[in-house]
């Protein structure tokens, strides 16, 4: 009994966390450059059952002790390119990332609009400088152009190139503010990612199967929720009820 009220608190806690996930990728659903993060629920560690007998044991299978939600890995799909017609909007068409200059360190993202500040620096909507492969970019006054080499000419002169990071498949991200990510992996500039200019890379959250999802989650935590009070009402008359004295 103990365990049931056990496993459906689990269960409980489990898709509330799913729907924290959920709740946030639709948040973020016209966020330029959104990456949906995805969460999945798994047995903890299994119970393994014997039965004993004639001084052996035989094998009966396994019992699941309750579930854990695991931390939501960054989904590193490609969304969607809008076209704008802002020249200072880039975005990217391949897995590789903008590298962005923060106080905590080298930070990368696929949200491309960007802004030129008061010392005509490429910086972020919340005012970090964009790096190329020499630095910080800091451009001249004139008609901007982006190769989608992720070149940047001014006029006829050469300013600079983007720098472009690419990370092995397996690379883990962590969402931080500003819509960017970190990441312990080593990444490569890269040689197949191209640069859109006047186009801005939708949110890549699919709107119908995250209602679904989330659909689904609340359903669960109302099953698991059920469970414990039904868990909890049994383990209530066991304890009132059982080995009562009849007085009759």
């Amino acid at each position: 009994m103990i365990r049931t009220i056990y496993q459906a608190a689990a269960g409980m806690m489990a898709q509330f966390a799913r729907q924290l996930t959920l709740a946030t990728n639709l948040a973020n659903i016209e966020t330029p450059g959104y990456r949906q993060q995805e969460s999945t629920i798994r047995d903890f560690q299994q119970m393994f059952l014997l039965r004993l007998g004639r001084g052996e044991a035989s094998p009966i299978g396994t019992l699941s002790t309750a579930v854990r939600w695991d931390k939501p890995l960054v989904d590193l799909r490609q969304g969607s390119l809008i076209e704008t017609g802002r020249p200072l909007d880039l975005a990217l068409a391949g897995r590789a990332f903008f590298a962005i200059q923060t106080p905590d360190g080298v930070e990368y993202t696929r949200d491309g609009r960007f802004q030129l500040d008061a010392q005509r620096r490429l910086v972020t909507a919340d005012g970090h400088p964009v790096l190329g492969e020499q630095g910080p970019l800091v451009l001249p006054a004139g008609d901007i152009w982006v190769e989608p080499d992720g070149t940047i000419l001014v006029g006829e002169q050469v300013v600079g190139r983007l720098l472009l990071v690419e990370f092995p498949p397996d690379a883990q991200f962590e969402p931080v503010a500003g819509n960017r990510y970190r990441t312990d992996a080593t990444g490569a500039p890269s040689e197949t990612t191209g640069v859109s200019q006047g186009f801005l890379e939708a949110s890549n959250v699919d709107l119908t199967q995250t209602l679904t999802d989330m659909l689904a989650a609340t359903r669960s935590y109302q099953l698991a929720a059920r469970s414990l009070q039904l868990a909890d009402e049994t383990l209530r008359l066991a304890v009132n009820s059982v080995g009562r004295v009849n007085q009759g």
